[in-house]
């Protein structure tokens, strides 16, 4: 498809999506140099993604900064506008694929009215916070797509469901599944309120592929070392900070788990930590290994602001010091300390990828499979099973005592 005919349909999309006309003459400016590489490249301002990719490797040096993590935060949105004019080629429309604040979606009529109608709908339900909010998100941007393909909401069939999953092509697997599942649920929604007279959500495609098929993230213990080391225990941040690494590495919880932990599901006397989990809403008991507790110990005594309006252990140090919200899955954490450790970001290492290093920790000192299923909260060994592609060196070797653990001896108490 010629440059100009993408182009123009794009910039009737951004006008109609209330993108500013700064943001529009940006998007013209770049597309007009690309239409003039094109002609100069190849004779024709035909347009491929590989062609787009190529004028950002020869007039950027796109690639070699994106590998030498130097690439400029500008650069990066060129790759968004190259990006716009393939998904419009393929699909038609304005894709969503990078959040902005600046430009949210906006509905209007039919489409506004169904989204609010579920959004009071979930309030009914007994999902989770991150879960109402990733299907409010998952509506939005659908109905969103069919606004912009001109499709009445009780009209919409299986083709046009999966011509707007397509437009998550090159996400994630987990990302689409996840997507799926709450247009699913959407859908199912549509057909409980009348709205939809045909139900078709149980024939969604969804690629057939093995969760099994990919290998967790772990932590080599050198680099996890490197990382626990690099974290400063001398100030409020960096004891809060060990002490939820720490928690997360040994214990395997869950970052929302690690959120919502309360100072009264610490029983010091027995060495217990019950807490219920977020996801499953079932209650589990764990017992607290000498690191971990001398670690959140410290962090109590030491280095959390001495707030009353809650009981939740880790919170924010910038008044009101409120508790972290769900929305933090705590990534910049691991990234700010993986960045001054200087340890390169192979693969993702957000916090989940702690979890997996603390199953791997069980496996490789030989607990049963049964037993660390219970303590991940899995639903079954199935799931857990997945562990059993990896290891690590034990744990041990990267945990730092601190100062007063010596003193202290084994017992452990907190006033």
């Amino acid at each position: 498809m010629e440059l100009k005919l993408i182009e123009d349909g794009l910039l009737r999309l951004l006008a109609e999506n209330h993108y500013s006309e700064g943001t529009i003459r940006t998007y013209k400016q770049f597309w007009r140099k690309l239409g003039d590489f094109l002609l100069e490249k190849f004779g024709s301002t035909e347009f491929s993604m590989a062609r787009g990719m190529l004028y950002l490797n020869e007039r950027c040096c796109f690639l070699e900064k994106y590998k030498n993590q130097t690439l400029p935060q500008q650069r990066i949105q060129y790759l968004r506008m190259v990006h716009l004019l393939e998904d419009y080629q393929l699909h038609g429309v304005l894709t969503r694929r990078y959040y902005s604040a600046k430009n949210p979606i906006v509905l209007e009529g039919e489409y506004l009215s169904i989204h609010e109608g579920f959004k009071t709908y979930l309030q009914t339900t007994q999902y989770s916070k991150c879960t109402t909010a990733h299907y409010i998100r998952i509506s939005l941007v659908l109905l969103d797509y069919l606004h912009q393909k001109r499709l009445e909401v009780g009209s919409i069939d299986l083709a046009a469901c999966n011509g707007f999953l397509s437009t998550f092509s090159g996400y994630s697997y987990k990302a689409i599944e996840q997507t799926t599942c709450g247009l699913r649920f959407f859908l199912r929604y549509l057909n409980e309120m009348s709205i939809l007279t045909n139900s078709f959500s149980d024939k969604l495609h969804m690629a057939k592929m093995s969760k099994q098929a990919k290998i967790p993230c772990v932590w080599k213990a050198a680099d996890l070392k490197c990382l626990l080391q690099t974290v400063p225990r001398t100030n409020p941040i960096g004891k809060r900070d060990y002490a939820m690494i720490l928690t997360a590495c040994i214990l395997g919880l869950r970052s929302i788990d690690l959120k919502h932990l309360t100072l009264d599901d610490f029983d010091w006397k027995r060495r217990l930590l019950t807490f219920s989990q977020h996801k499953t809403g079932k209650s589990i008991t764990l017992p607290i290994p000498n690191p971990v507790g001398w670690a959140i110990i410290d962090y109590i005594r030491n280095g959390r602001p001495q707030v009353f309006e809650t009981r939740i252990l880790f919170v924010k140090h910038m008044p009101p010091f409120d508790p972290i919200g769900d929305e933090n899955h705590l990534q910049g954490i691991i990234c700010h300390y993986m960045n001054k450790a200087g340890i390169k970001k192979e693969s993702k290492h957000g916090f989940h990828s702690l979890r997996h290093t603390a199953a791997s920790l069980l496996l490789e000192g030989g607990t049963p499979l049964e037993i660390i299923t219970e303590v991940l909260g899995h639903s079954s060994t199935d799931v857990t099973s997945v562990y059993l592609k990896i290891g690590i060196e034990n744990l041990e070797q990267c945990v730092l005592p601190l100062d007063f653990e010596k003193e202290g001896g084994d017992a452990i108490t907190v006033q």
